[in-house]
């Protein structure tokens, strides 16, 4: 295996390395007085650009909510400090508790751009307080507009979106951007709905629905009496099932039917569906940006209903409503007995979008359904507090401010994220802190009375917590509260077999365990957590887990796994009986023998070797490449080099050898070639999976005659499709750019290159997206087919790790690292 440190190019180093600072510096001034109490403002040069009322305000209340303290526009008593550092500090009576609150606000100048601000609050009177507080920040001029991250021109009220950012824009044409740290340090969840039991069912909205206003922006009616700001909210939660409503109207005329015919009488529909990919029911429905409904109706027929939400813009259907009610398939149903469908949604900003929903059948097949009571009703909730501050435990939030120049609303999305991680004290590249930052925004508590981390992969896939996804996430930082508080919380879905499980959601269960690769990354992870925090491990759930494993992976000790689904991302599929076709299963188990062994297990050199062999023996030497499936020997896989990455992490040694290694990258087509990329001369993305043909083209995407995913893969790869998209030729940022790391630690020429463009597509081949993604297409007309769904996910942060095999970074680079 040919070693060699890696050396940078200057381009890399360019596109890698963060933006410049810019030249202006944020310098603190205390402002007020003893009588009147001290706030601090913020200067960029000599330019007053933040300046506040107040340092915050809050409520506070007993257990039961019967009495409340309102304390509102706090400011210091005293301060001390410099232009660089401030620190503020108050000491209250609170006559209505009979008790003492302590609390202190500072603030840091992080680096010439970059503001910290913590709160800190202390009281040793009473066993538990609720409270609610809330920042807000007031222009010092007014700006010329408003900003979020996912919006140029932001109107104002709740920013509900991928990631918590909002600013504005200064006169002389800076942007103040506001930022938050991870909700499991400020006590925040952004998740807005839960899980039925079945999959089936979809999601509906939460009903105890926390933080929807975590952050807001002034409204036009406010800016126009020049009430500017930009605040964040901490510890407040709306109770749909208190406050008010209204019932709203719908209007039968809007009610139109789709492959279908429909009658009605006094609030009851019948509908007749025909065949056809979709039939039902039709309708403009009264939804408004920024408001909160609930939908139900009663319903009885002969087939499963499926309930959708798409905006429409000018009247044409865009993309599904990507919040609350989704994922609605396969409603259970009754032919004579009526069904009470009740769920509600928190409907963010949409640009005004109208909002269409369609009930109805998508079998294909004539079916019948009725329905009845069809209600929309506008909840008002009640305002609640949750977060909880403890008779002699401090309390923390954490926000960060940030000045720079404006330069385009893509600028503001990457800086948004970049800054955040360089307020946490976390150093590398540009990409590397936008992911940093992207894991924290996905990182918050579980529910509202349960404050133990909780990490999903995107906004997407919430309210779940994913084993796969918050492994890769989770280990690559050198967090021990959270590496140990994830991790123990999958120890607790261990089956009596030995098994853990793959899903945690919260407010509703699973029972998901079954033989692909989570409870060997869960060994994985306990391995990582003993060498870099020193922790003493369960050693009966290690050992249950061990035993499974091994028994049911291998249970004869052939050397050979095998096991009823893949062990990697491409679980699209079931193997009944168990199968031993897949390279990567093989490659795992020789990881999984490794971490048993280390975790102080008796596993023989000999039995690794038998495994280590039996992963060489899967690469064809007539093909040149290994079989991701045997049964599919034209198919290639980037996954297939997954547990090569593993051994080079992990262990320090290679399993494959270069020419395998080398052989198998350079038969991976190379997506969309770019000018403006880093090496123009290459493309920025592969395929995830793809056919090797014998033709002059040499690869395909795949057909639903020749495809290792069976009925799933008939059904969605036939007909060219979903050419390029998910499993189908997808990119995925993380699974490639390891594999072109393995390929760098083999000699492969072309890994810093295909490196770099890989990086600068994950921020720039689609301008509007500047962030982590699930996937990049690698074939499409235009990127508004982009699936929005994909957006943001949390796991590519696991390059960290990549670039650490790659020695394009240390340990020492993560904030909490510790020797």
């Amino acid at each position: 295996m040919v070693q060699f440190k890696v050396g940078l190019s200057l381009l890399f180093v360019c596109l890698l390395a963060g933006f410049s600072a810019f030249a202006q510096q944020l310098t603190l001034k205390a402002a007020g007085d003893a009588q009147n109490g001290y706030h601090v403002d913020i200067y960029n040069g000599r330019q007053l650009v933040v300046t506040n009322t107040e340092e915050f305000s809050m409520q506070l209340f007993n257990h039961d909510l019967t009495t409340v303290a309102n304390l509102d526009h706090l400011k210091g008593q005293k301060w001390t400090g410099n232009e660089n550092m401030i620190m503020l500090s108050s000491n209250l009576y609170l006559s209505e508790f009979d008790a003492d609150l302590s609390i202190t606000v500072t603030y840091q100048v992080v680096n010439s751009n970059l503001v910290k601000k913590t709160i800190q609050l202390f009281q040793p009177s009473m066993p538990a307080m609720y409270y609610i507080l809330k920042e807000t920040a007031r222009p010092a001029n007014k700006p010329q507009r408003y900003v979020t991250f996912e919006e140029d021109n932001f109107p104002g009220g709740f920013a509900h979106e991928m990631f918590p950012a909002a600013g504005f824009i200064t006169p002389d044409n800076n942007v103040v951007g506001f930022l938050t740290d991870a909700g499991y340090k400020n006590q925040y969840t952004r998740n807005t709905r839960r899980r039925f039991s079945g999959r089936d069912q979809g999601f509906t909205g939460l009903r105890r629905l926390a933080d929807p206003d975590l952050f807001s922006v002034a409204e036009q009616s406010e800016r126009a009496k020049n009430d500017d700001y930009i605040r964040q909210t901490f510890g407040e939660m709306y109770n749909l099932d208190a406050g008010d409503s209204t019932l709203l109207t719908i209007d039968p005329a809007d009610q139109k039917a789709e492959n279908a015919e429909l009658s009605r009488s006094e609030g009851h529909i019948s509908v007749t569906c025909h065949r056809g990919t979709q039939s039902g029911i039709n309708f403009i429905t009264p939804f408004k940006d920024q408001k909160i409904y609930t939908v139900s109706f009663w319903y009885k027929g002969n087939a499963a209903l499926a309930l959708k939400l798409f905006r429409l813009k000018n009247g044409q259907k865009t993309v599904e409503l990507e919040d609350g009610m989704k994922y609605i398939d396969n409603l259970p149903i009754d032919e004579k007995k009526w069904t009470y469908f009740k769920r509600s949604i928190l409907v963010p900003y949409i640009q005004k979008d109208s909002v269409s929903m369609f009930i109805g059948s998508e079998s294909g097949k004539e079916a019948q359904f009725d329905i009845k009571e069809l209600k929309i009703i506008e909840n008002h909730p009640r305002k609640e507090p949750y977060n909880v501050l403890q008779i002699g435990e401090r309390a923390e939030k954490t926000t960060y401010i940030f000045v720079e120049p404006w330069k385009s609303h893509q600028q503001f999305m990457i800086s948004a994220q970049t800054r955040l991680a360089e307020g946490k004290g976390f150093k590398g590249s540009a990409i590397e802190k936008m992911l940093y930052a992207n894991f924290n925004m996905l990182t918050w508590i579980t529910d509202v009375d349960n404050f133990k981390p909780f990490n999903v992969p995107n906004m997407n896939y919430a309210p779940d917590m994913y084993n796969r996804d918050s492994f890769f996430s989770t280990v690559s930082t050198y967090n021990k509260e959270l590496n140990l508080s994830i991790w123990e919380e999958w120890g607790k879905t261990q089956t009596s077999k030995g098994s853990i499980g793959t899903i945690i959601t919260p407010l509703m269960g699973s029972v998901e365990a079954k033989d692909n690769e989570a409870t060997i990354e869960w060994l994985i992870w306990a391995m990582l957590n003993k060498r870099r925090f020193g922790v003493q491990l369960p050693h009966e759930k290690i050992e249950k887990a061990v035993n499974y494993v091994l028994n049911e992976f291998d249970p004869g000790r052939t050397g050979k796994c095998r096991s009823h689904f893949p062990m990697n991302q491409l679980d699209i599929i079931d193997y009944n009986p168990k199968t031993d076709r897949l390279a990567v299963n093989q490659g795992m188990l020789v990881i999984a023998l490794k971490a048993i062994k280390e975790l102080g297990f008796s596993i023989s050199d000999a039995y690794i070797q038998k495994a280590e062999n039996e992963y060489r023996n899967f690469y064809d030497v007539k093909r040149k490449h290994l079989l991701f499936d045997r049964n599919f020997p034209d198919m290639i896989s980037l996954t297939d080099l997954e547990p090569e990455f593993f051994s080079l992490w992990l262990f320090k040694k290679p399993i494959l050898t270069d020419e395998m290694v080398q052989n198998e990258l350079e038969q991976i087509p190379i997506l969309n070639k770019v000018a403006n990329s880093p090496h123009p001369e290459y493309g920025t993305t592969a395929p995830i999976l793809i056919r090797l043909t014998r033709d002059a083209k040499g690869w395909a995407y795949l057909s639903g005659d020749y495809q290792p995913f069976g009925k799933f893969g008939e059904e969605n790869y036939s007909d060219g499709k979903t050419d390029g998209f998910y499993y189908n030729g997808g990119s995925w940022f993380r699974p490639e750019y390891c594999a072109y790391v393995v390929g760098l630690k083999h000699g492969w020429k072309k890994a810093r290159p295909l490196m770099e463009n890989r990086v600068w597509a994950e921020i720039y081949l689609n301008p509007k997206w500047p962030f982590s993604k699930e996937f990049t297409p690698t074939k499409w007309d235009t990127t508004d087919s982009w699936w929005p769904s994909t957006k943001g996910l949390c796991w590519n942060v696991f390059i960290l790790m990549a670039d650490e095999v790659a020695g394009l970074r240390k340990p020492e680079m993560d904030p909490d690292y510790h020797k």
